[in-house]
Order: structure tokens, then sequence, then C-alpha cells
């Protein structure tokens, strides 16, 4: 009778035991919620973001502030303030593209493939189309180039591209084939811009025939853009 009292006190000892480690459990699991690599990699990509804001703040704050000191400057040694602003003017147009340019960079030259058509072969696969020519200027911007023109007109944030048959059309001039693309940046990264395997430079020589020539040169020379920019709705923010 006692070792069956002693064994029904060991039994209710131990249910009390379970049943203090199930809310124990519980109440871990409720502190310590799962997180996937998902949600770590969308925080992460939060933080890198804010991080870049912050730079881009910093930088702005750092150009007013040089902005701030040169106009200190030209007060304390009598230097005129039209100098200076003539300073920043000449940058602006630098920037803008209405300055000829001459600096070290890279030429390419792309004319319409001069193999045999295929018998199956669309016709269209042996000519130079404005996507093609877009797809490179693109690719010579994401490798660093600092100024671009093709055939002798600059190119600008707001130039229009566009296919007319055998030629292109840039803004309001057309132009026929060779295209010269000229464009001032790091010569040996610029190039490899263009004959890399995965560029489009590359993908056009290799698999349609179209030529695609290219040669580095210490002295790229690109003139300023003549036309004319008109914007219709864009506007100064209010405060700035």
């Amino acid at each position: 009778m006692k070792k069956i009292y002693n064994n029904g006190i060991m039994l209710i000892i131990f249910m009390i035991l379970g049943f203090v480690l199930t809310i124990q459990l519980m109440n871990m699991n409720e502190d310590y919620s799962f997180v996937s690599l998902k949600t770590m990699s969308d925080l992460q990509n939060e933080v890198n973001k804010e991080k870049a804001e912050l730079e881009n703040l910093l930088g702005l704050l750092r150009d007013k502030k040089n902005r701030l000191e040169e106009y200190q400057k030209a007060s304390e040694n009598e230097v005129s303030i039209v100098e200076v602003l003539h300073s920043e003017i000449n940058k602006l147009k630098l920037y803008s593209g209405f300055v000829d340019l001459e600096g070290s960079g890279i030429i390419v030259k792309l004319s319409d493939a001069e193999r045999e058509m295929y018998e199956w072969e669309d016709p269209v696969n042996l000519i130079i189309h404005e996507e093609d020519v877009v797809a490179i200027l693109n690719e010579l911007r994401f490798a660093g180039a600092e100024a671009i023109s093709i055939n002798g007109q600059r190119i600008i944030s707001n130039t229009k591209i566009k296919c007319a048959g055998p030629t292109i059309t840039i803004d309001e001039h057309t132009y026929g084939q060779p295209f010269i693309i000229k464009a001032i940046g790091d010569p040996a990264t610029l190039e490899a811009a263009v004959k890399s395997p995965e560029s489009h430079g590359y993908m056009l020589s290799e698999f349609y025939g179209i030529i695609v020539e290219s040669q580095t040169s210490p002295r790229v020379r690109i003139p300023k853009h003549t036309g004319s920019v008109s914007t219709q709705y864009i506007k100064l923010k209010e405060g700035e």
C-alpha cells in the first residue's frame, strides 16, 4: 500500500514538472520567434538604403559647406563674387553638356554586317538598330563614361534616339552607319565594356556579324550640345 502511495506521489510530481516545463517552453517560443533569411536580407537592404541616403545627404552638406567657404574667401580677399559665380556656371556647363570637352577615352565604330545572309535568316539581324546603340551607350555609362557623342552629336540626359530604316535619328538629326561613338573616361574600363563576353557589342559581333571596332585614345574630343533644351513639367521646388 505504501509503495502504491509513493508511486502516486511521484506521478503527481512528474505531472507538475511536465506542466511547468511546457509553460516554460511556451514562454520561450513567444520571446524568441523564428526570423527567416529573407527577413534578415530585407532588413539588411533597408539598412543599406538608409546608409546610402545618409551618404548622399552628407555629400550635399559638404558641397554646400565648400560653396559657403568659397563665398567667404571671396569676400575676405576682395575677389569679385561674380568670378566665383562664373566658375560655378562653367562647372554646370561642364556637367550639363554645353562646353567642348577633351580627355582620354574610347572611340567605337559600329557598321552593318557584311557577311552573306543565311537562307532562313531575318535581314534585320544584319542591321544596327537604335536599341543596339542605346545598349552600348548604357554599358559605357555604367563603365564610368563622363561624356558621350554619336557622329559628332553630344548625348545628354534627355537625348532621344530612334530608328528610321537603315539610319538612326538623334533628336532632330538623322545619321547613316557607320555610327561613331566617342566616350571620355578610363580607357581600359570603357574598352572592357565594349569587348567583354557579357557586353552587347560582343554579342552583336559574335552572333550577328555586326562590325564593332574600338580603339582607346589619350585625346578624345567631344563637342558641346548645340540643340535647345526645353522642359514642360519640371520646376524648382519651393524653398530651394
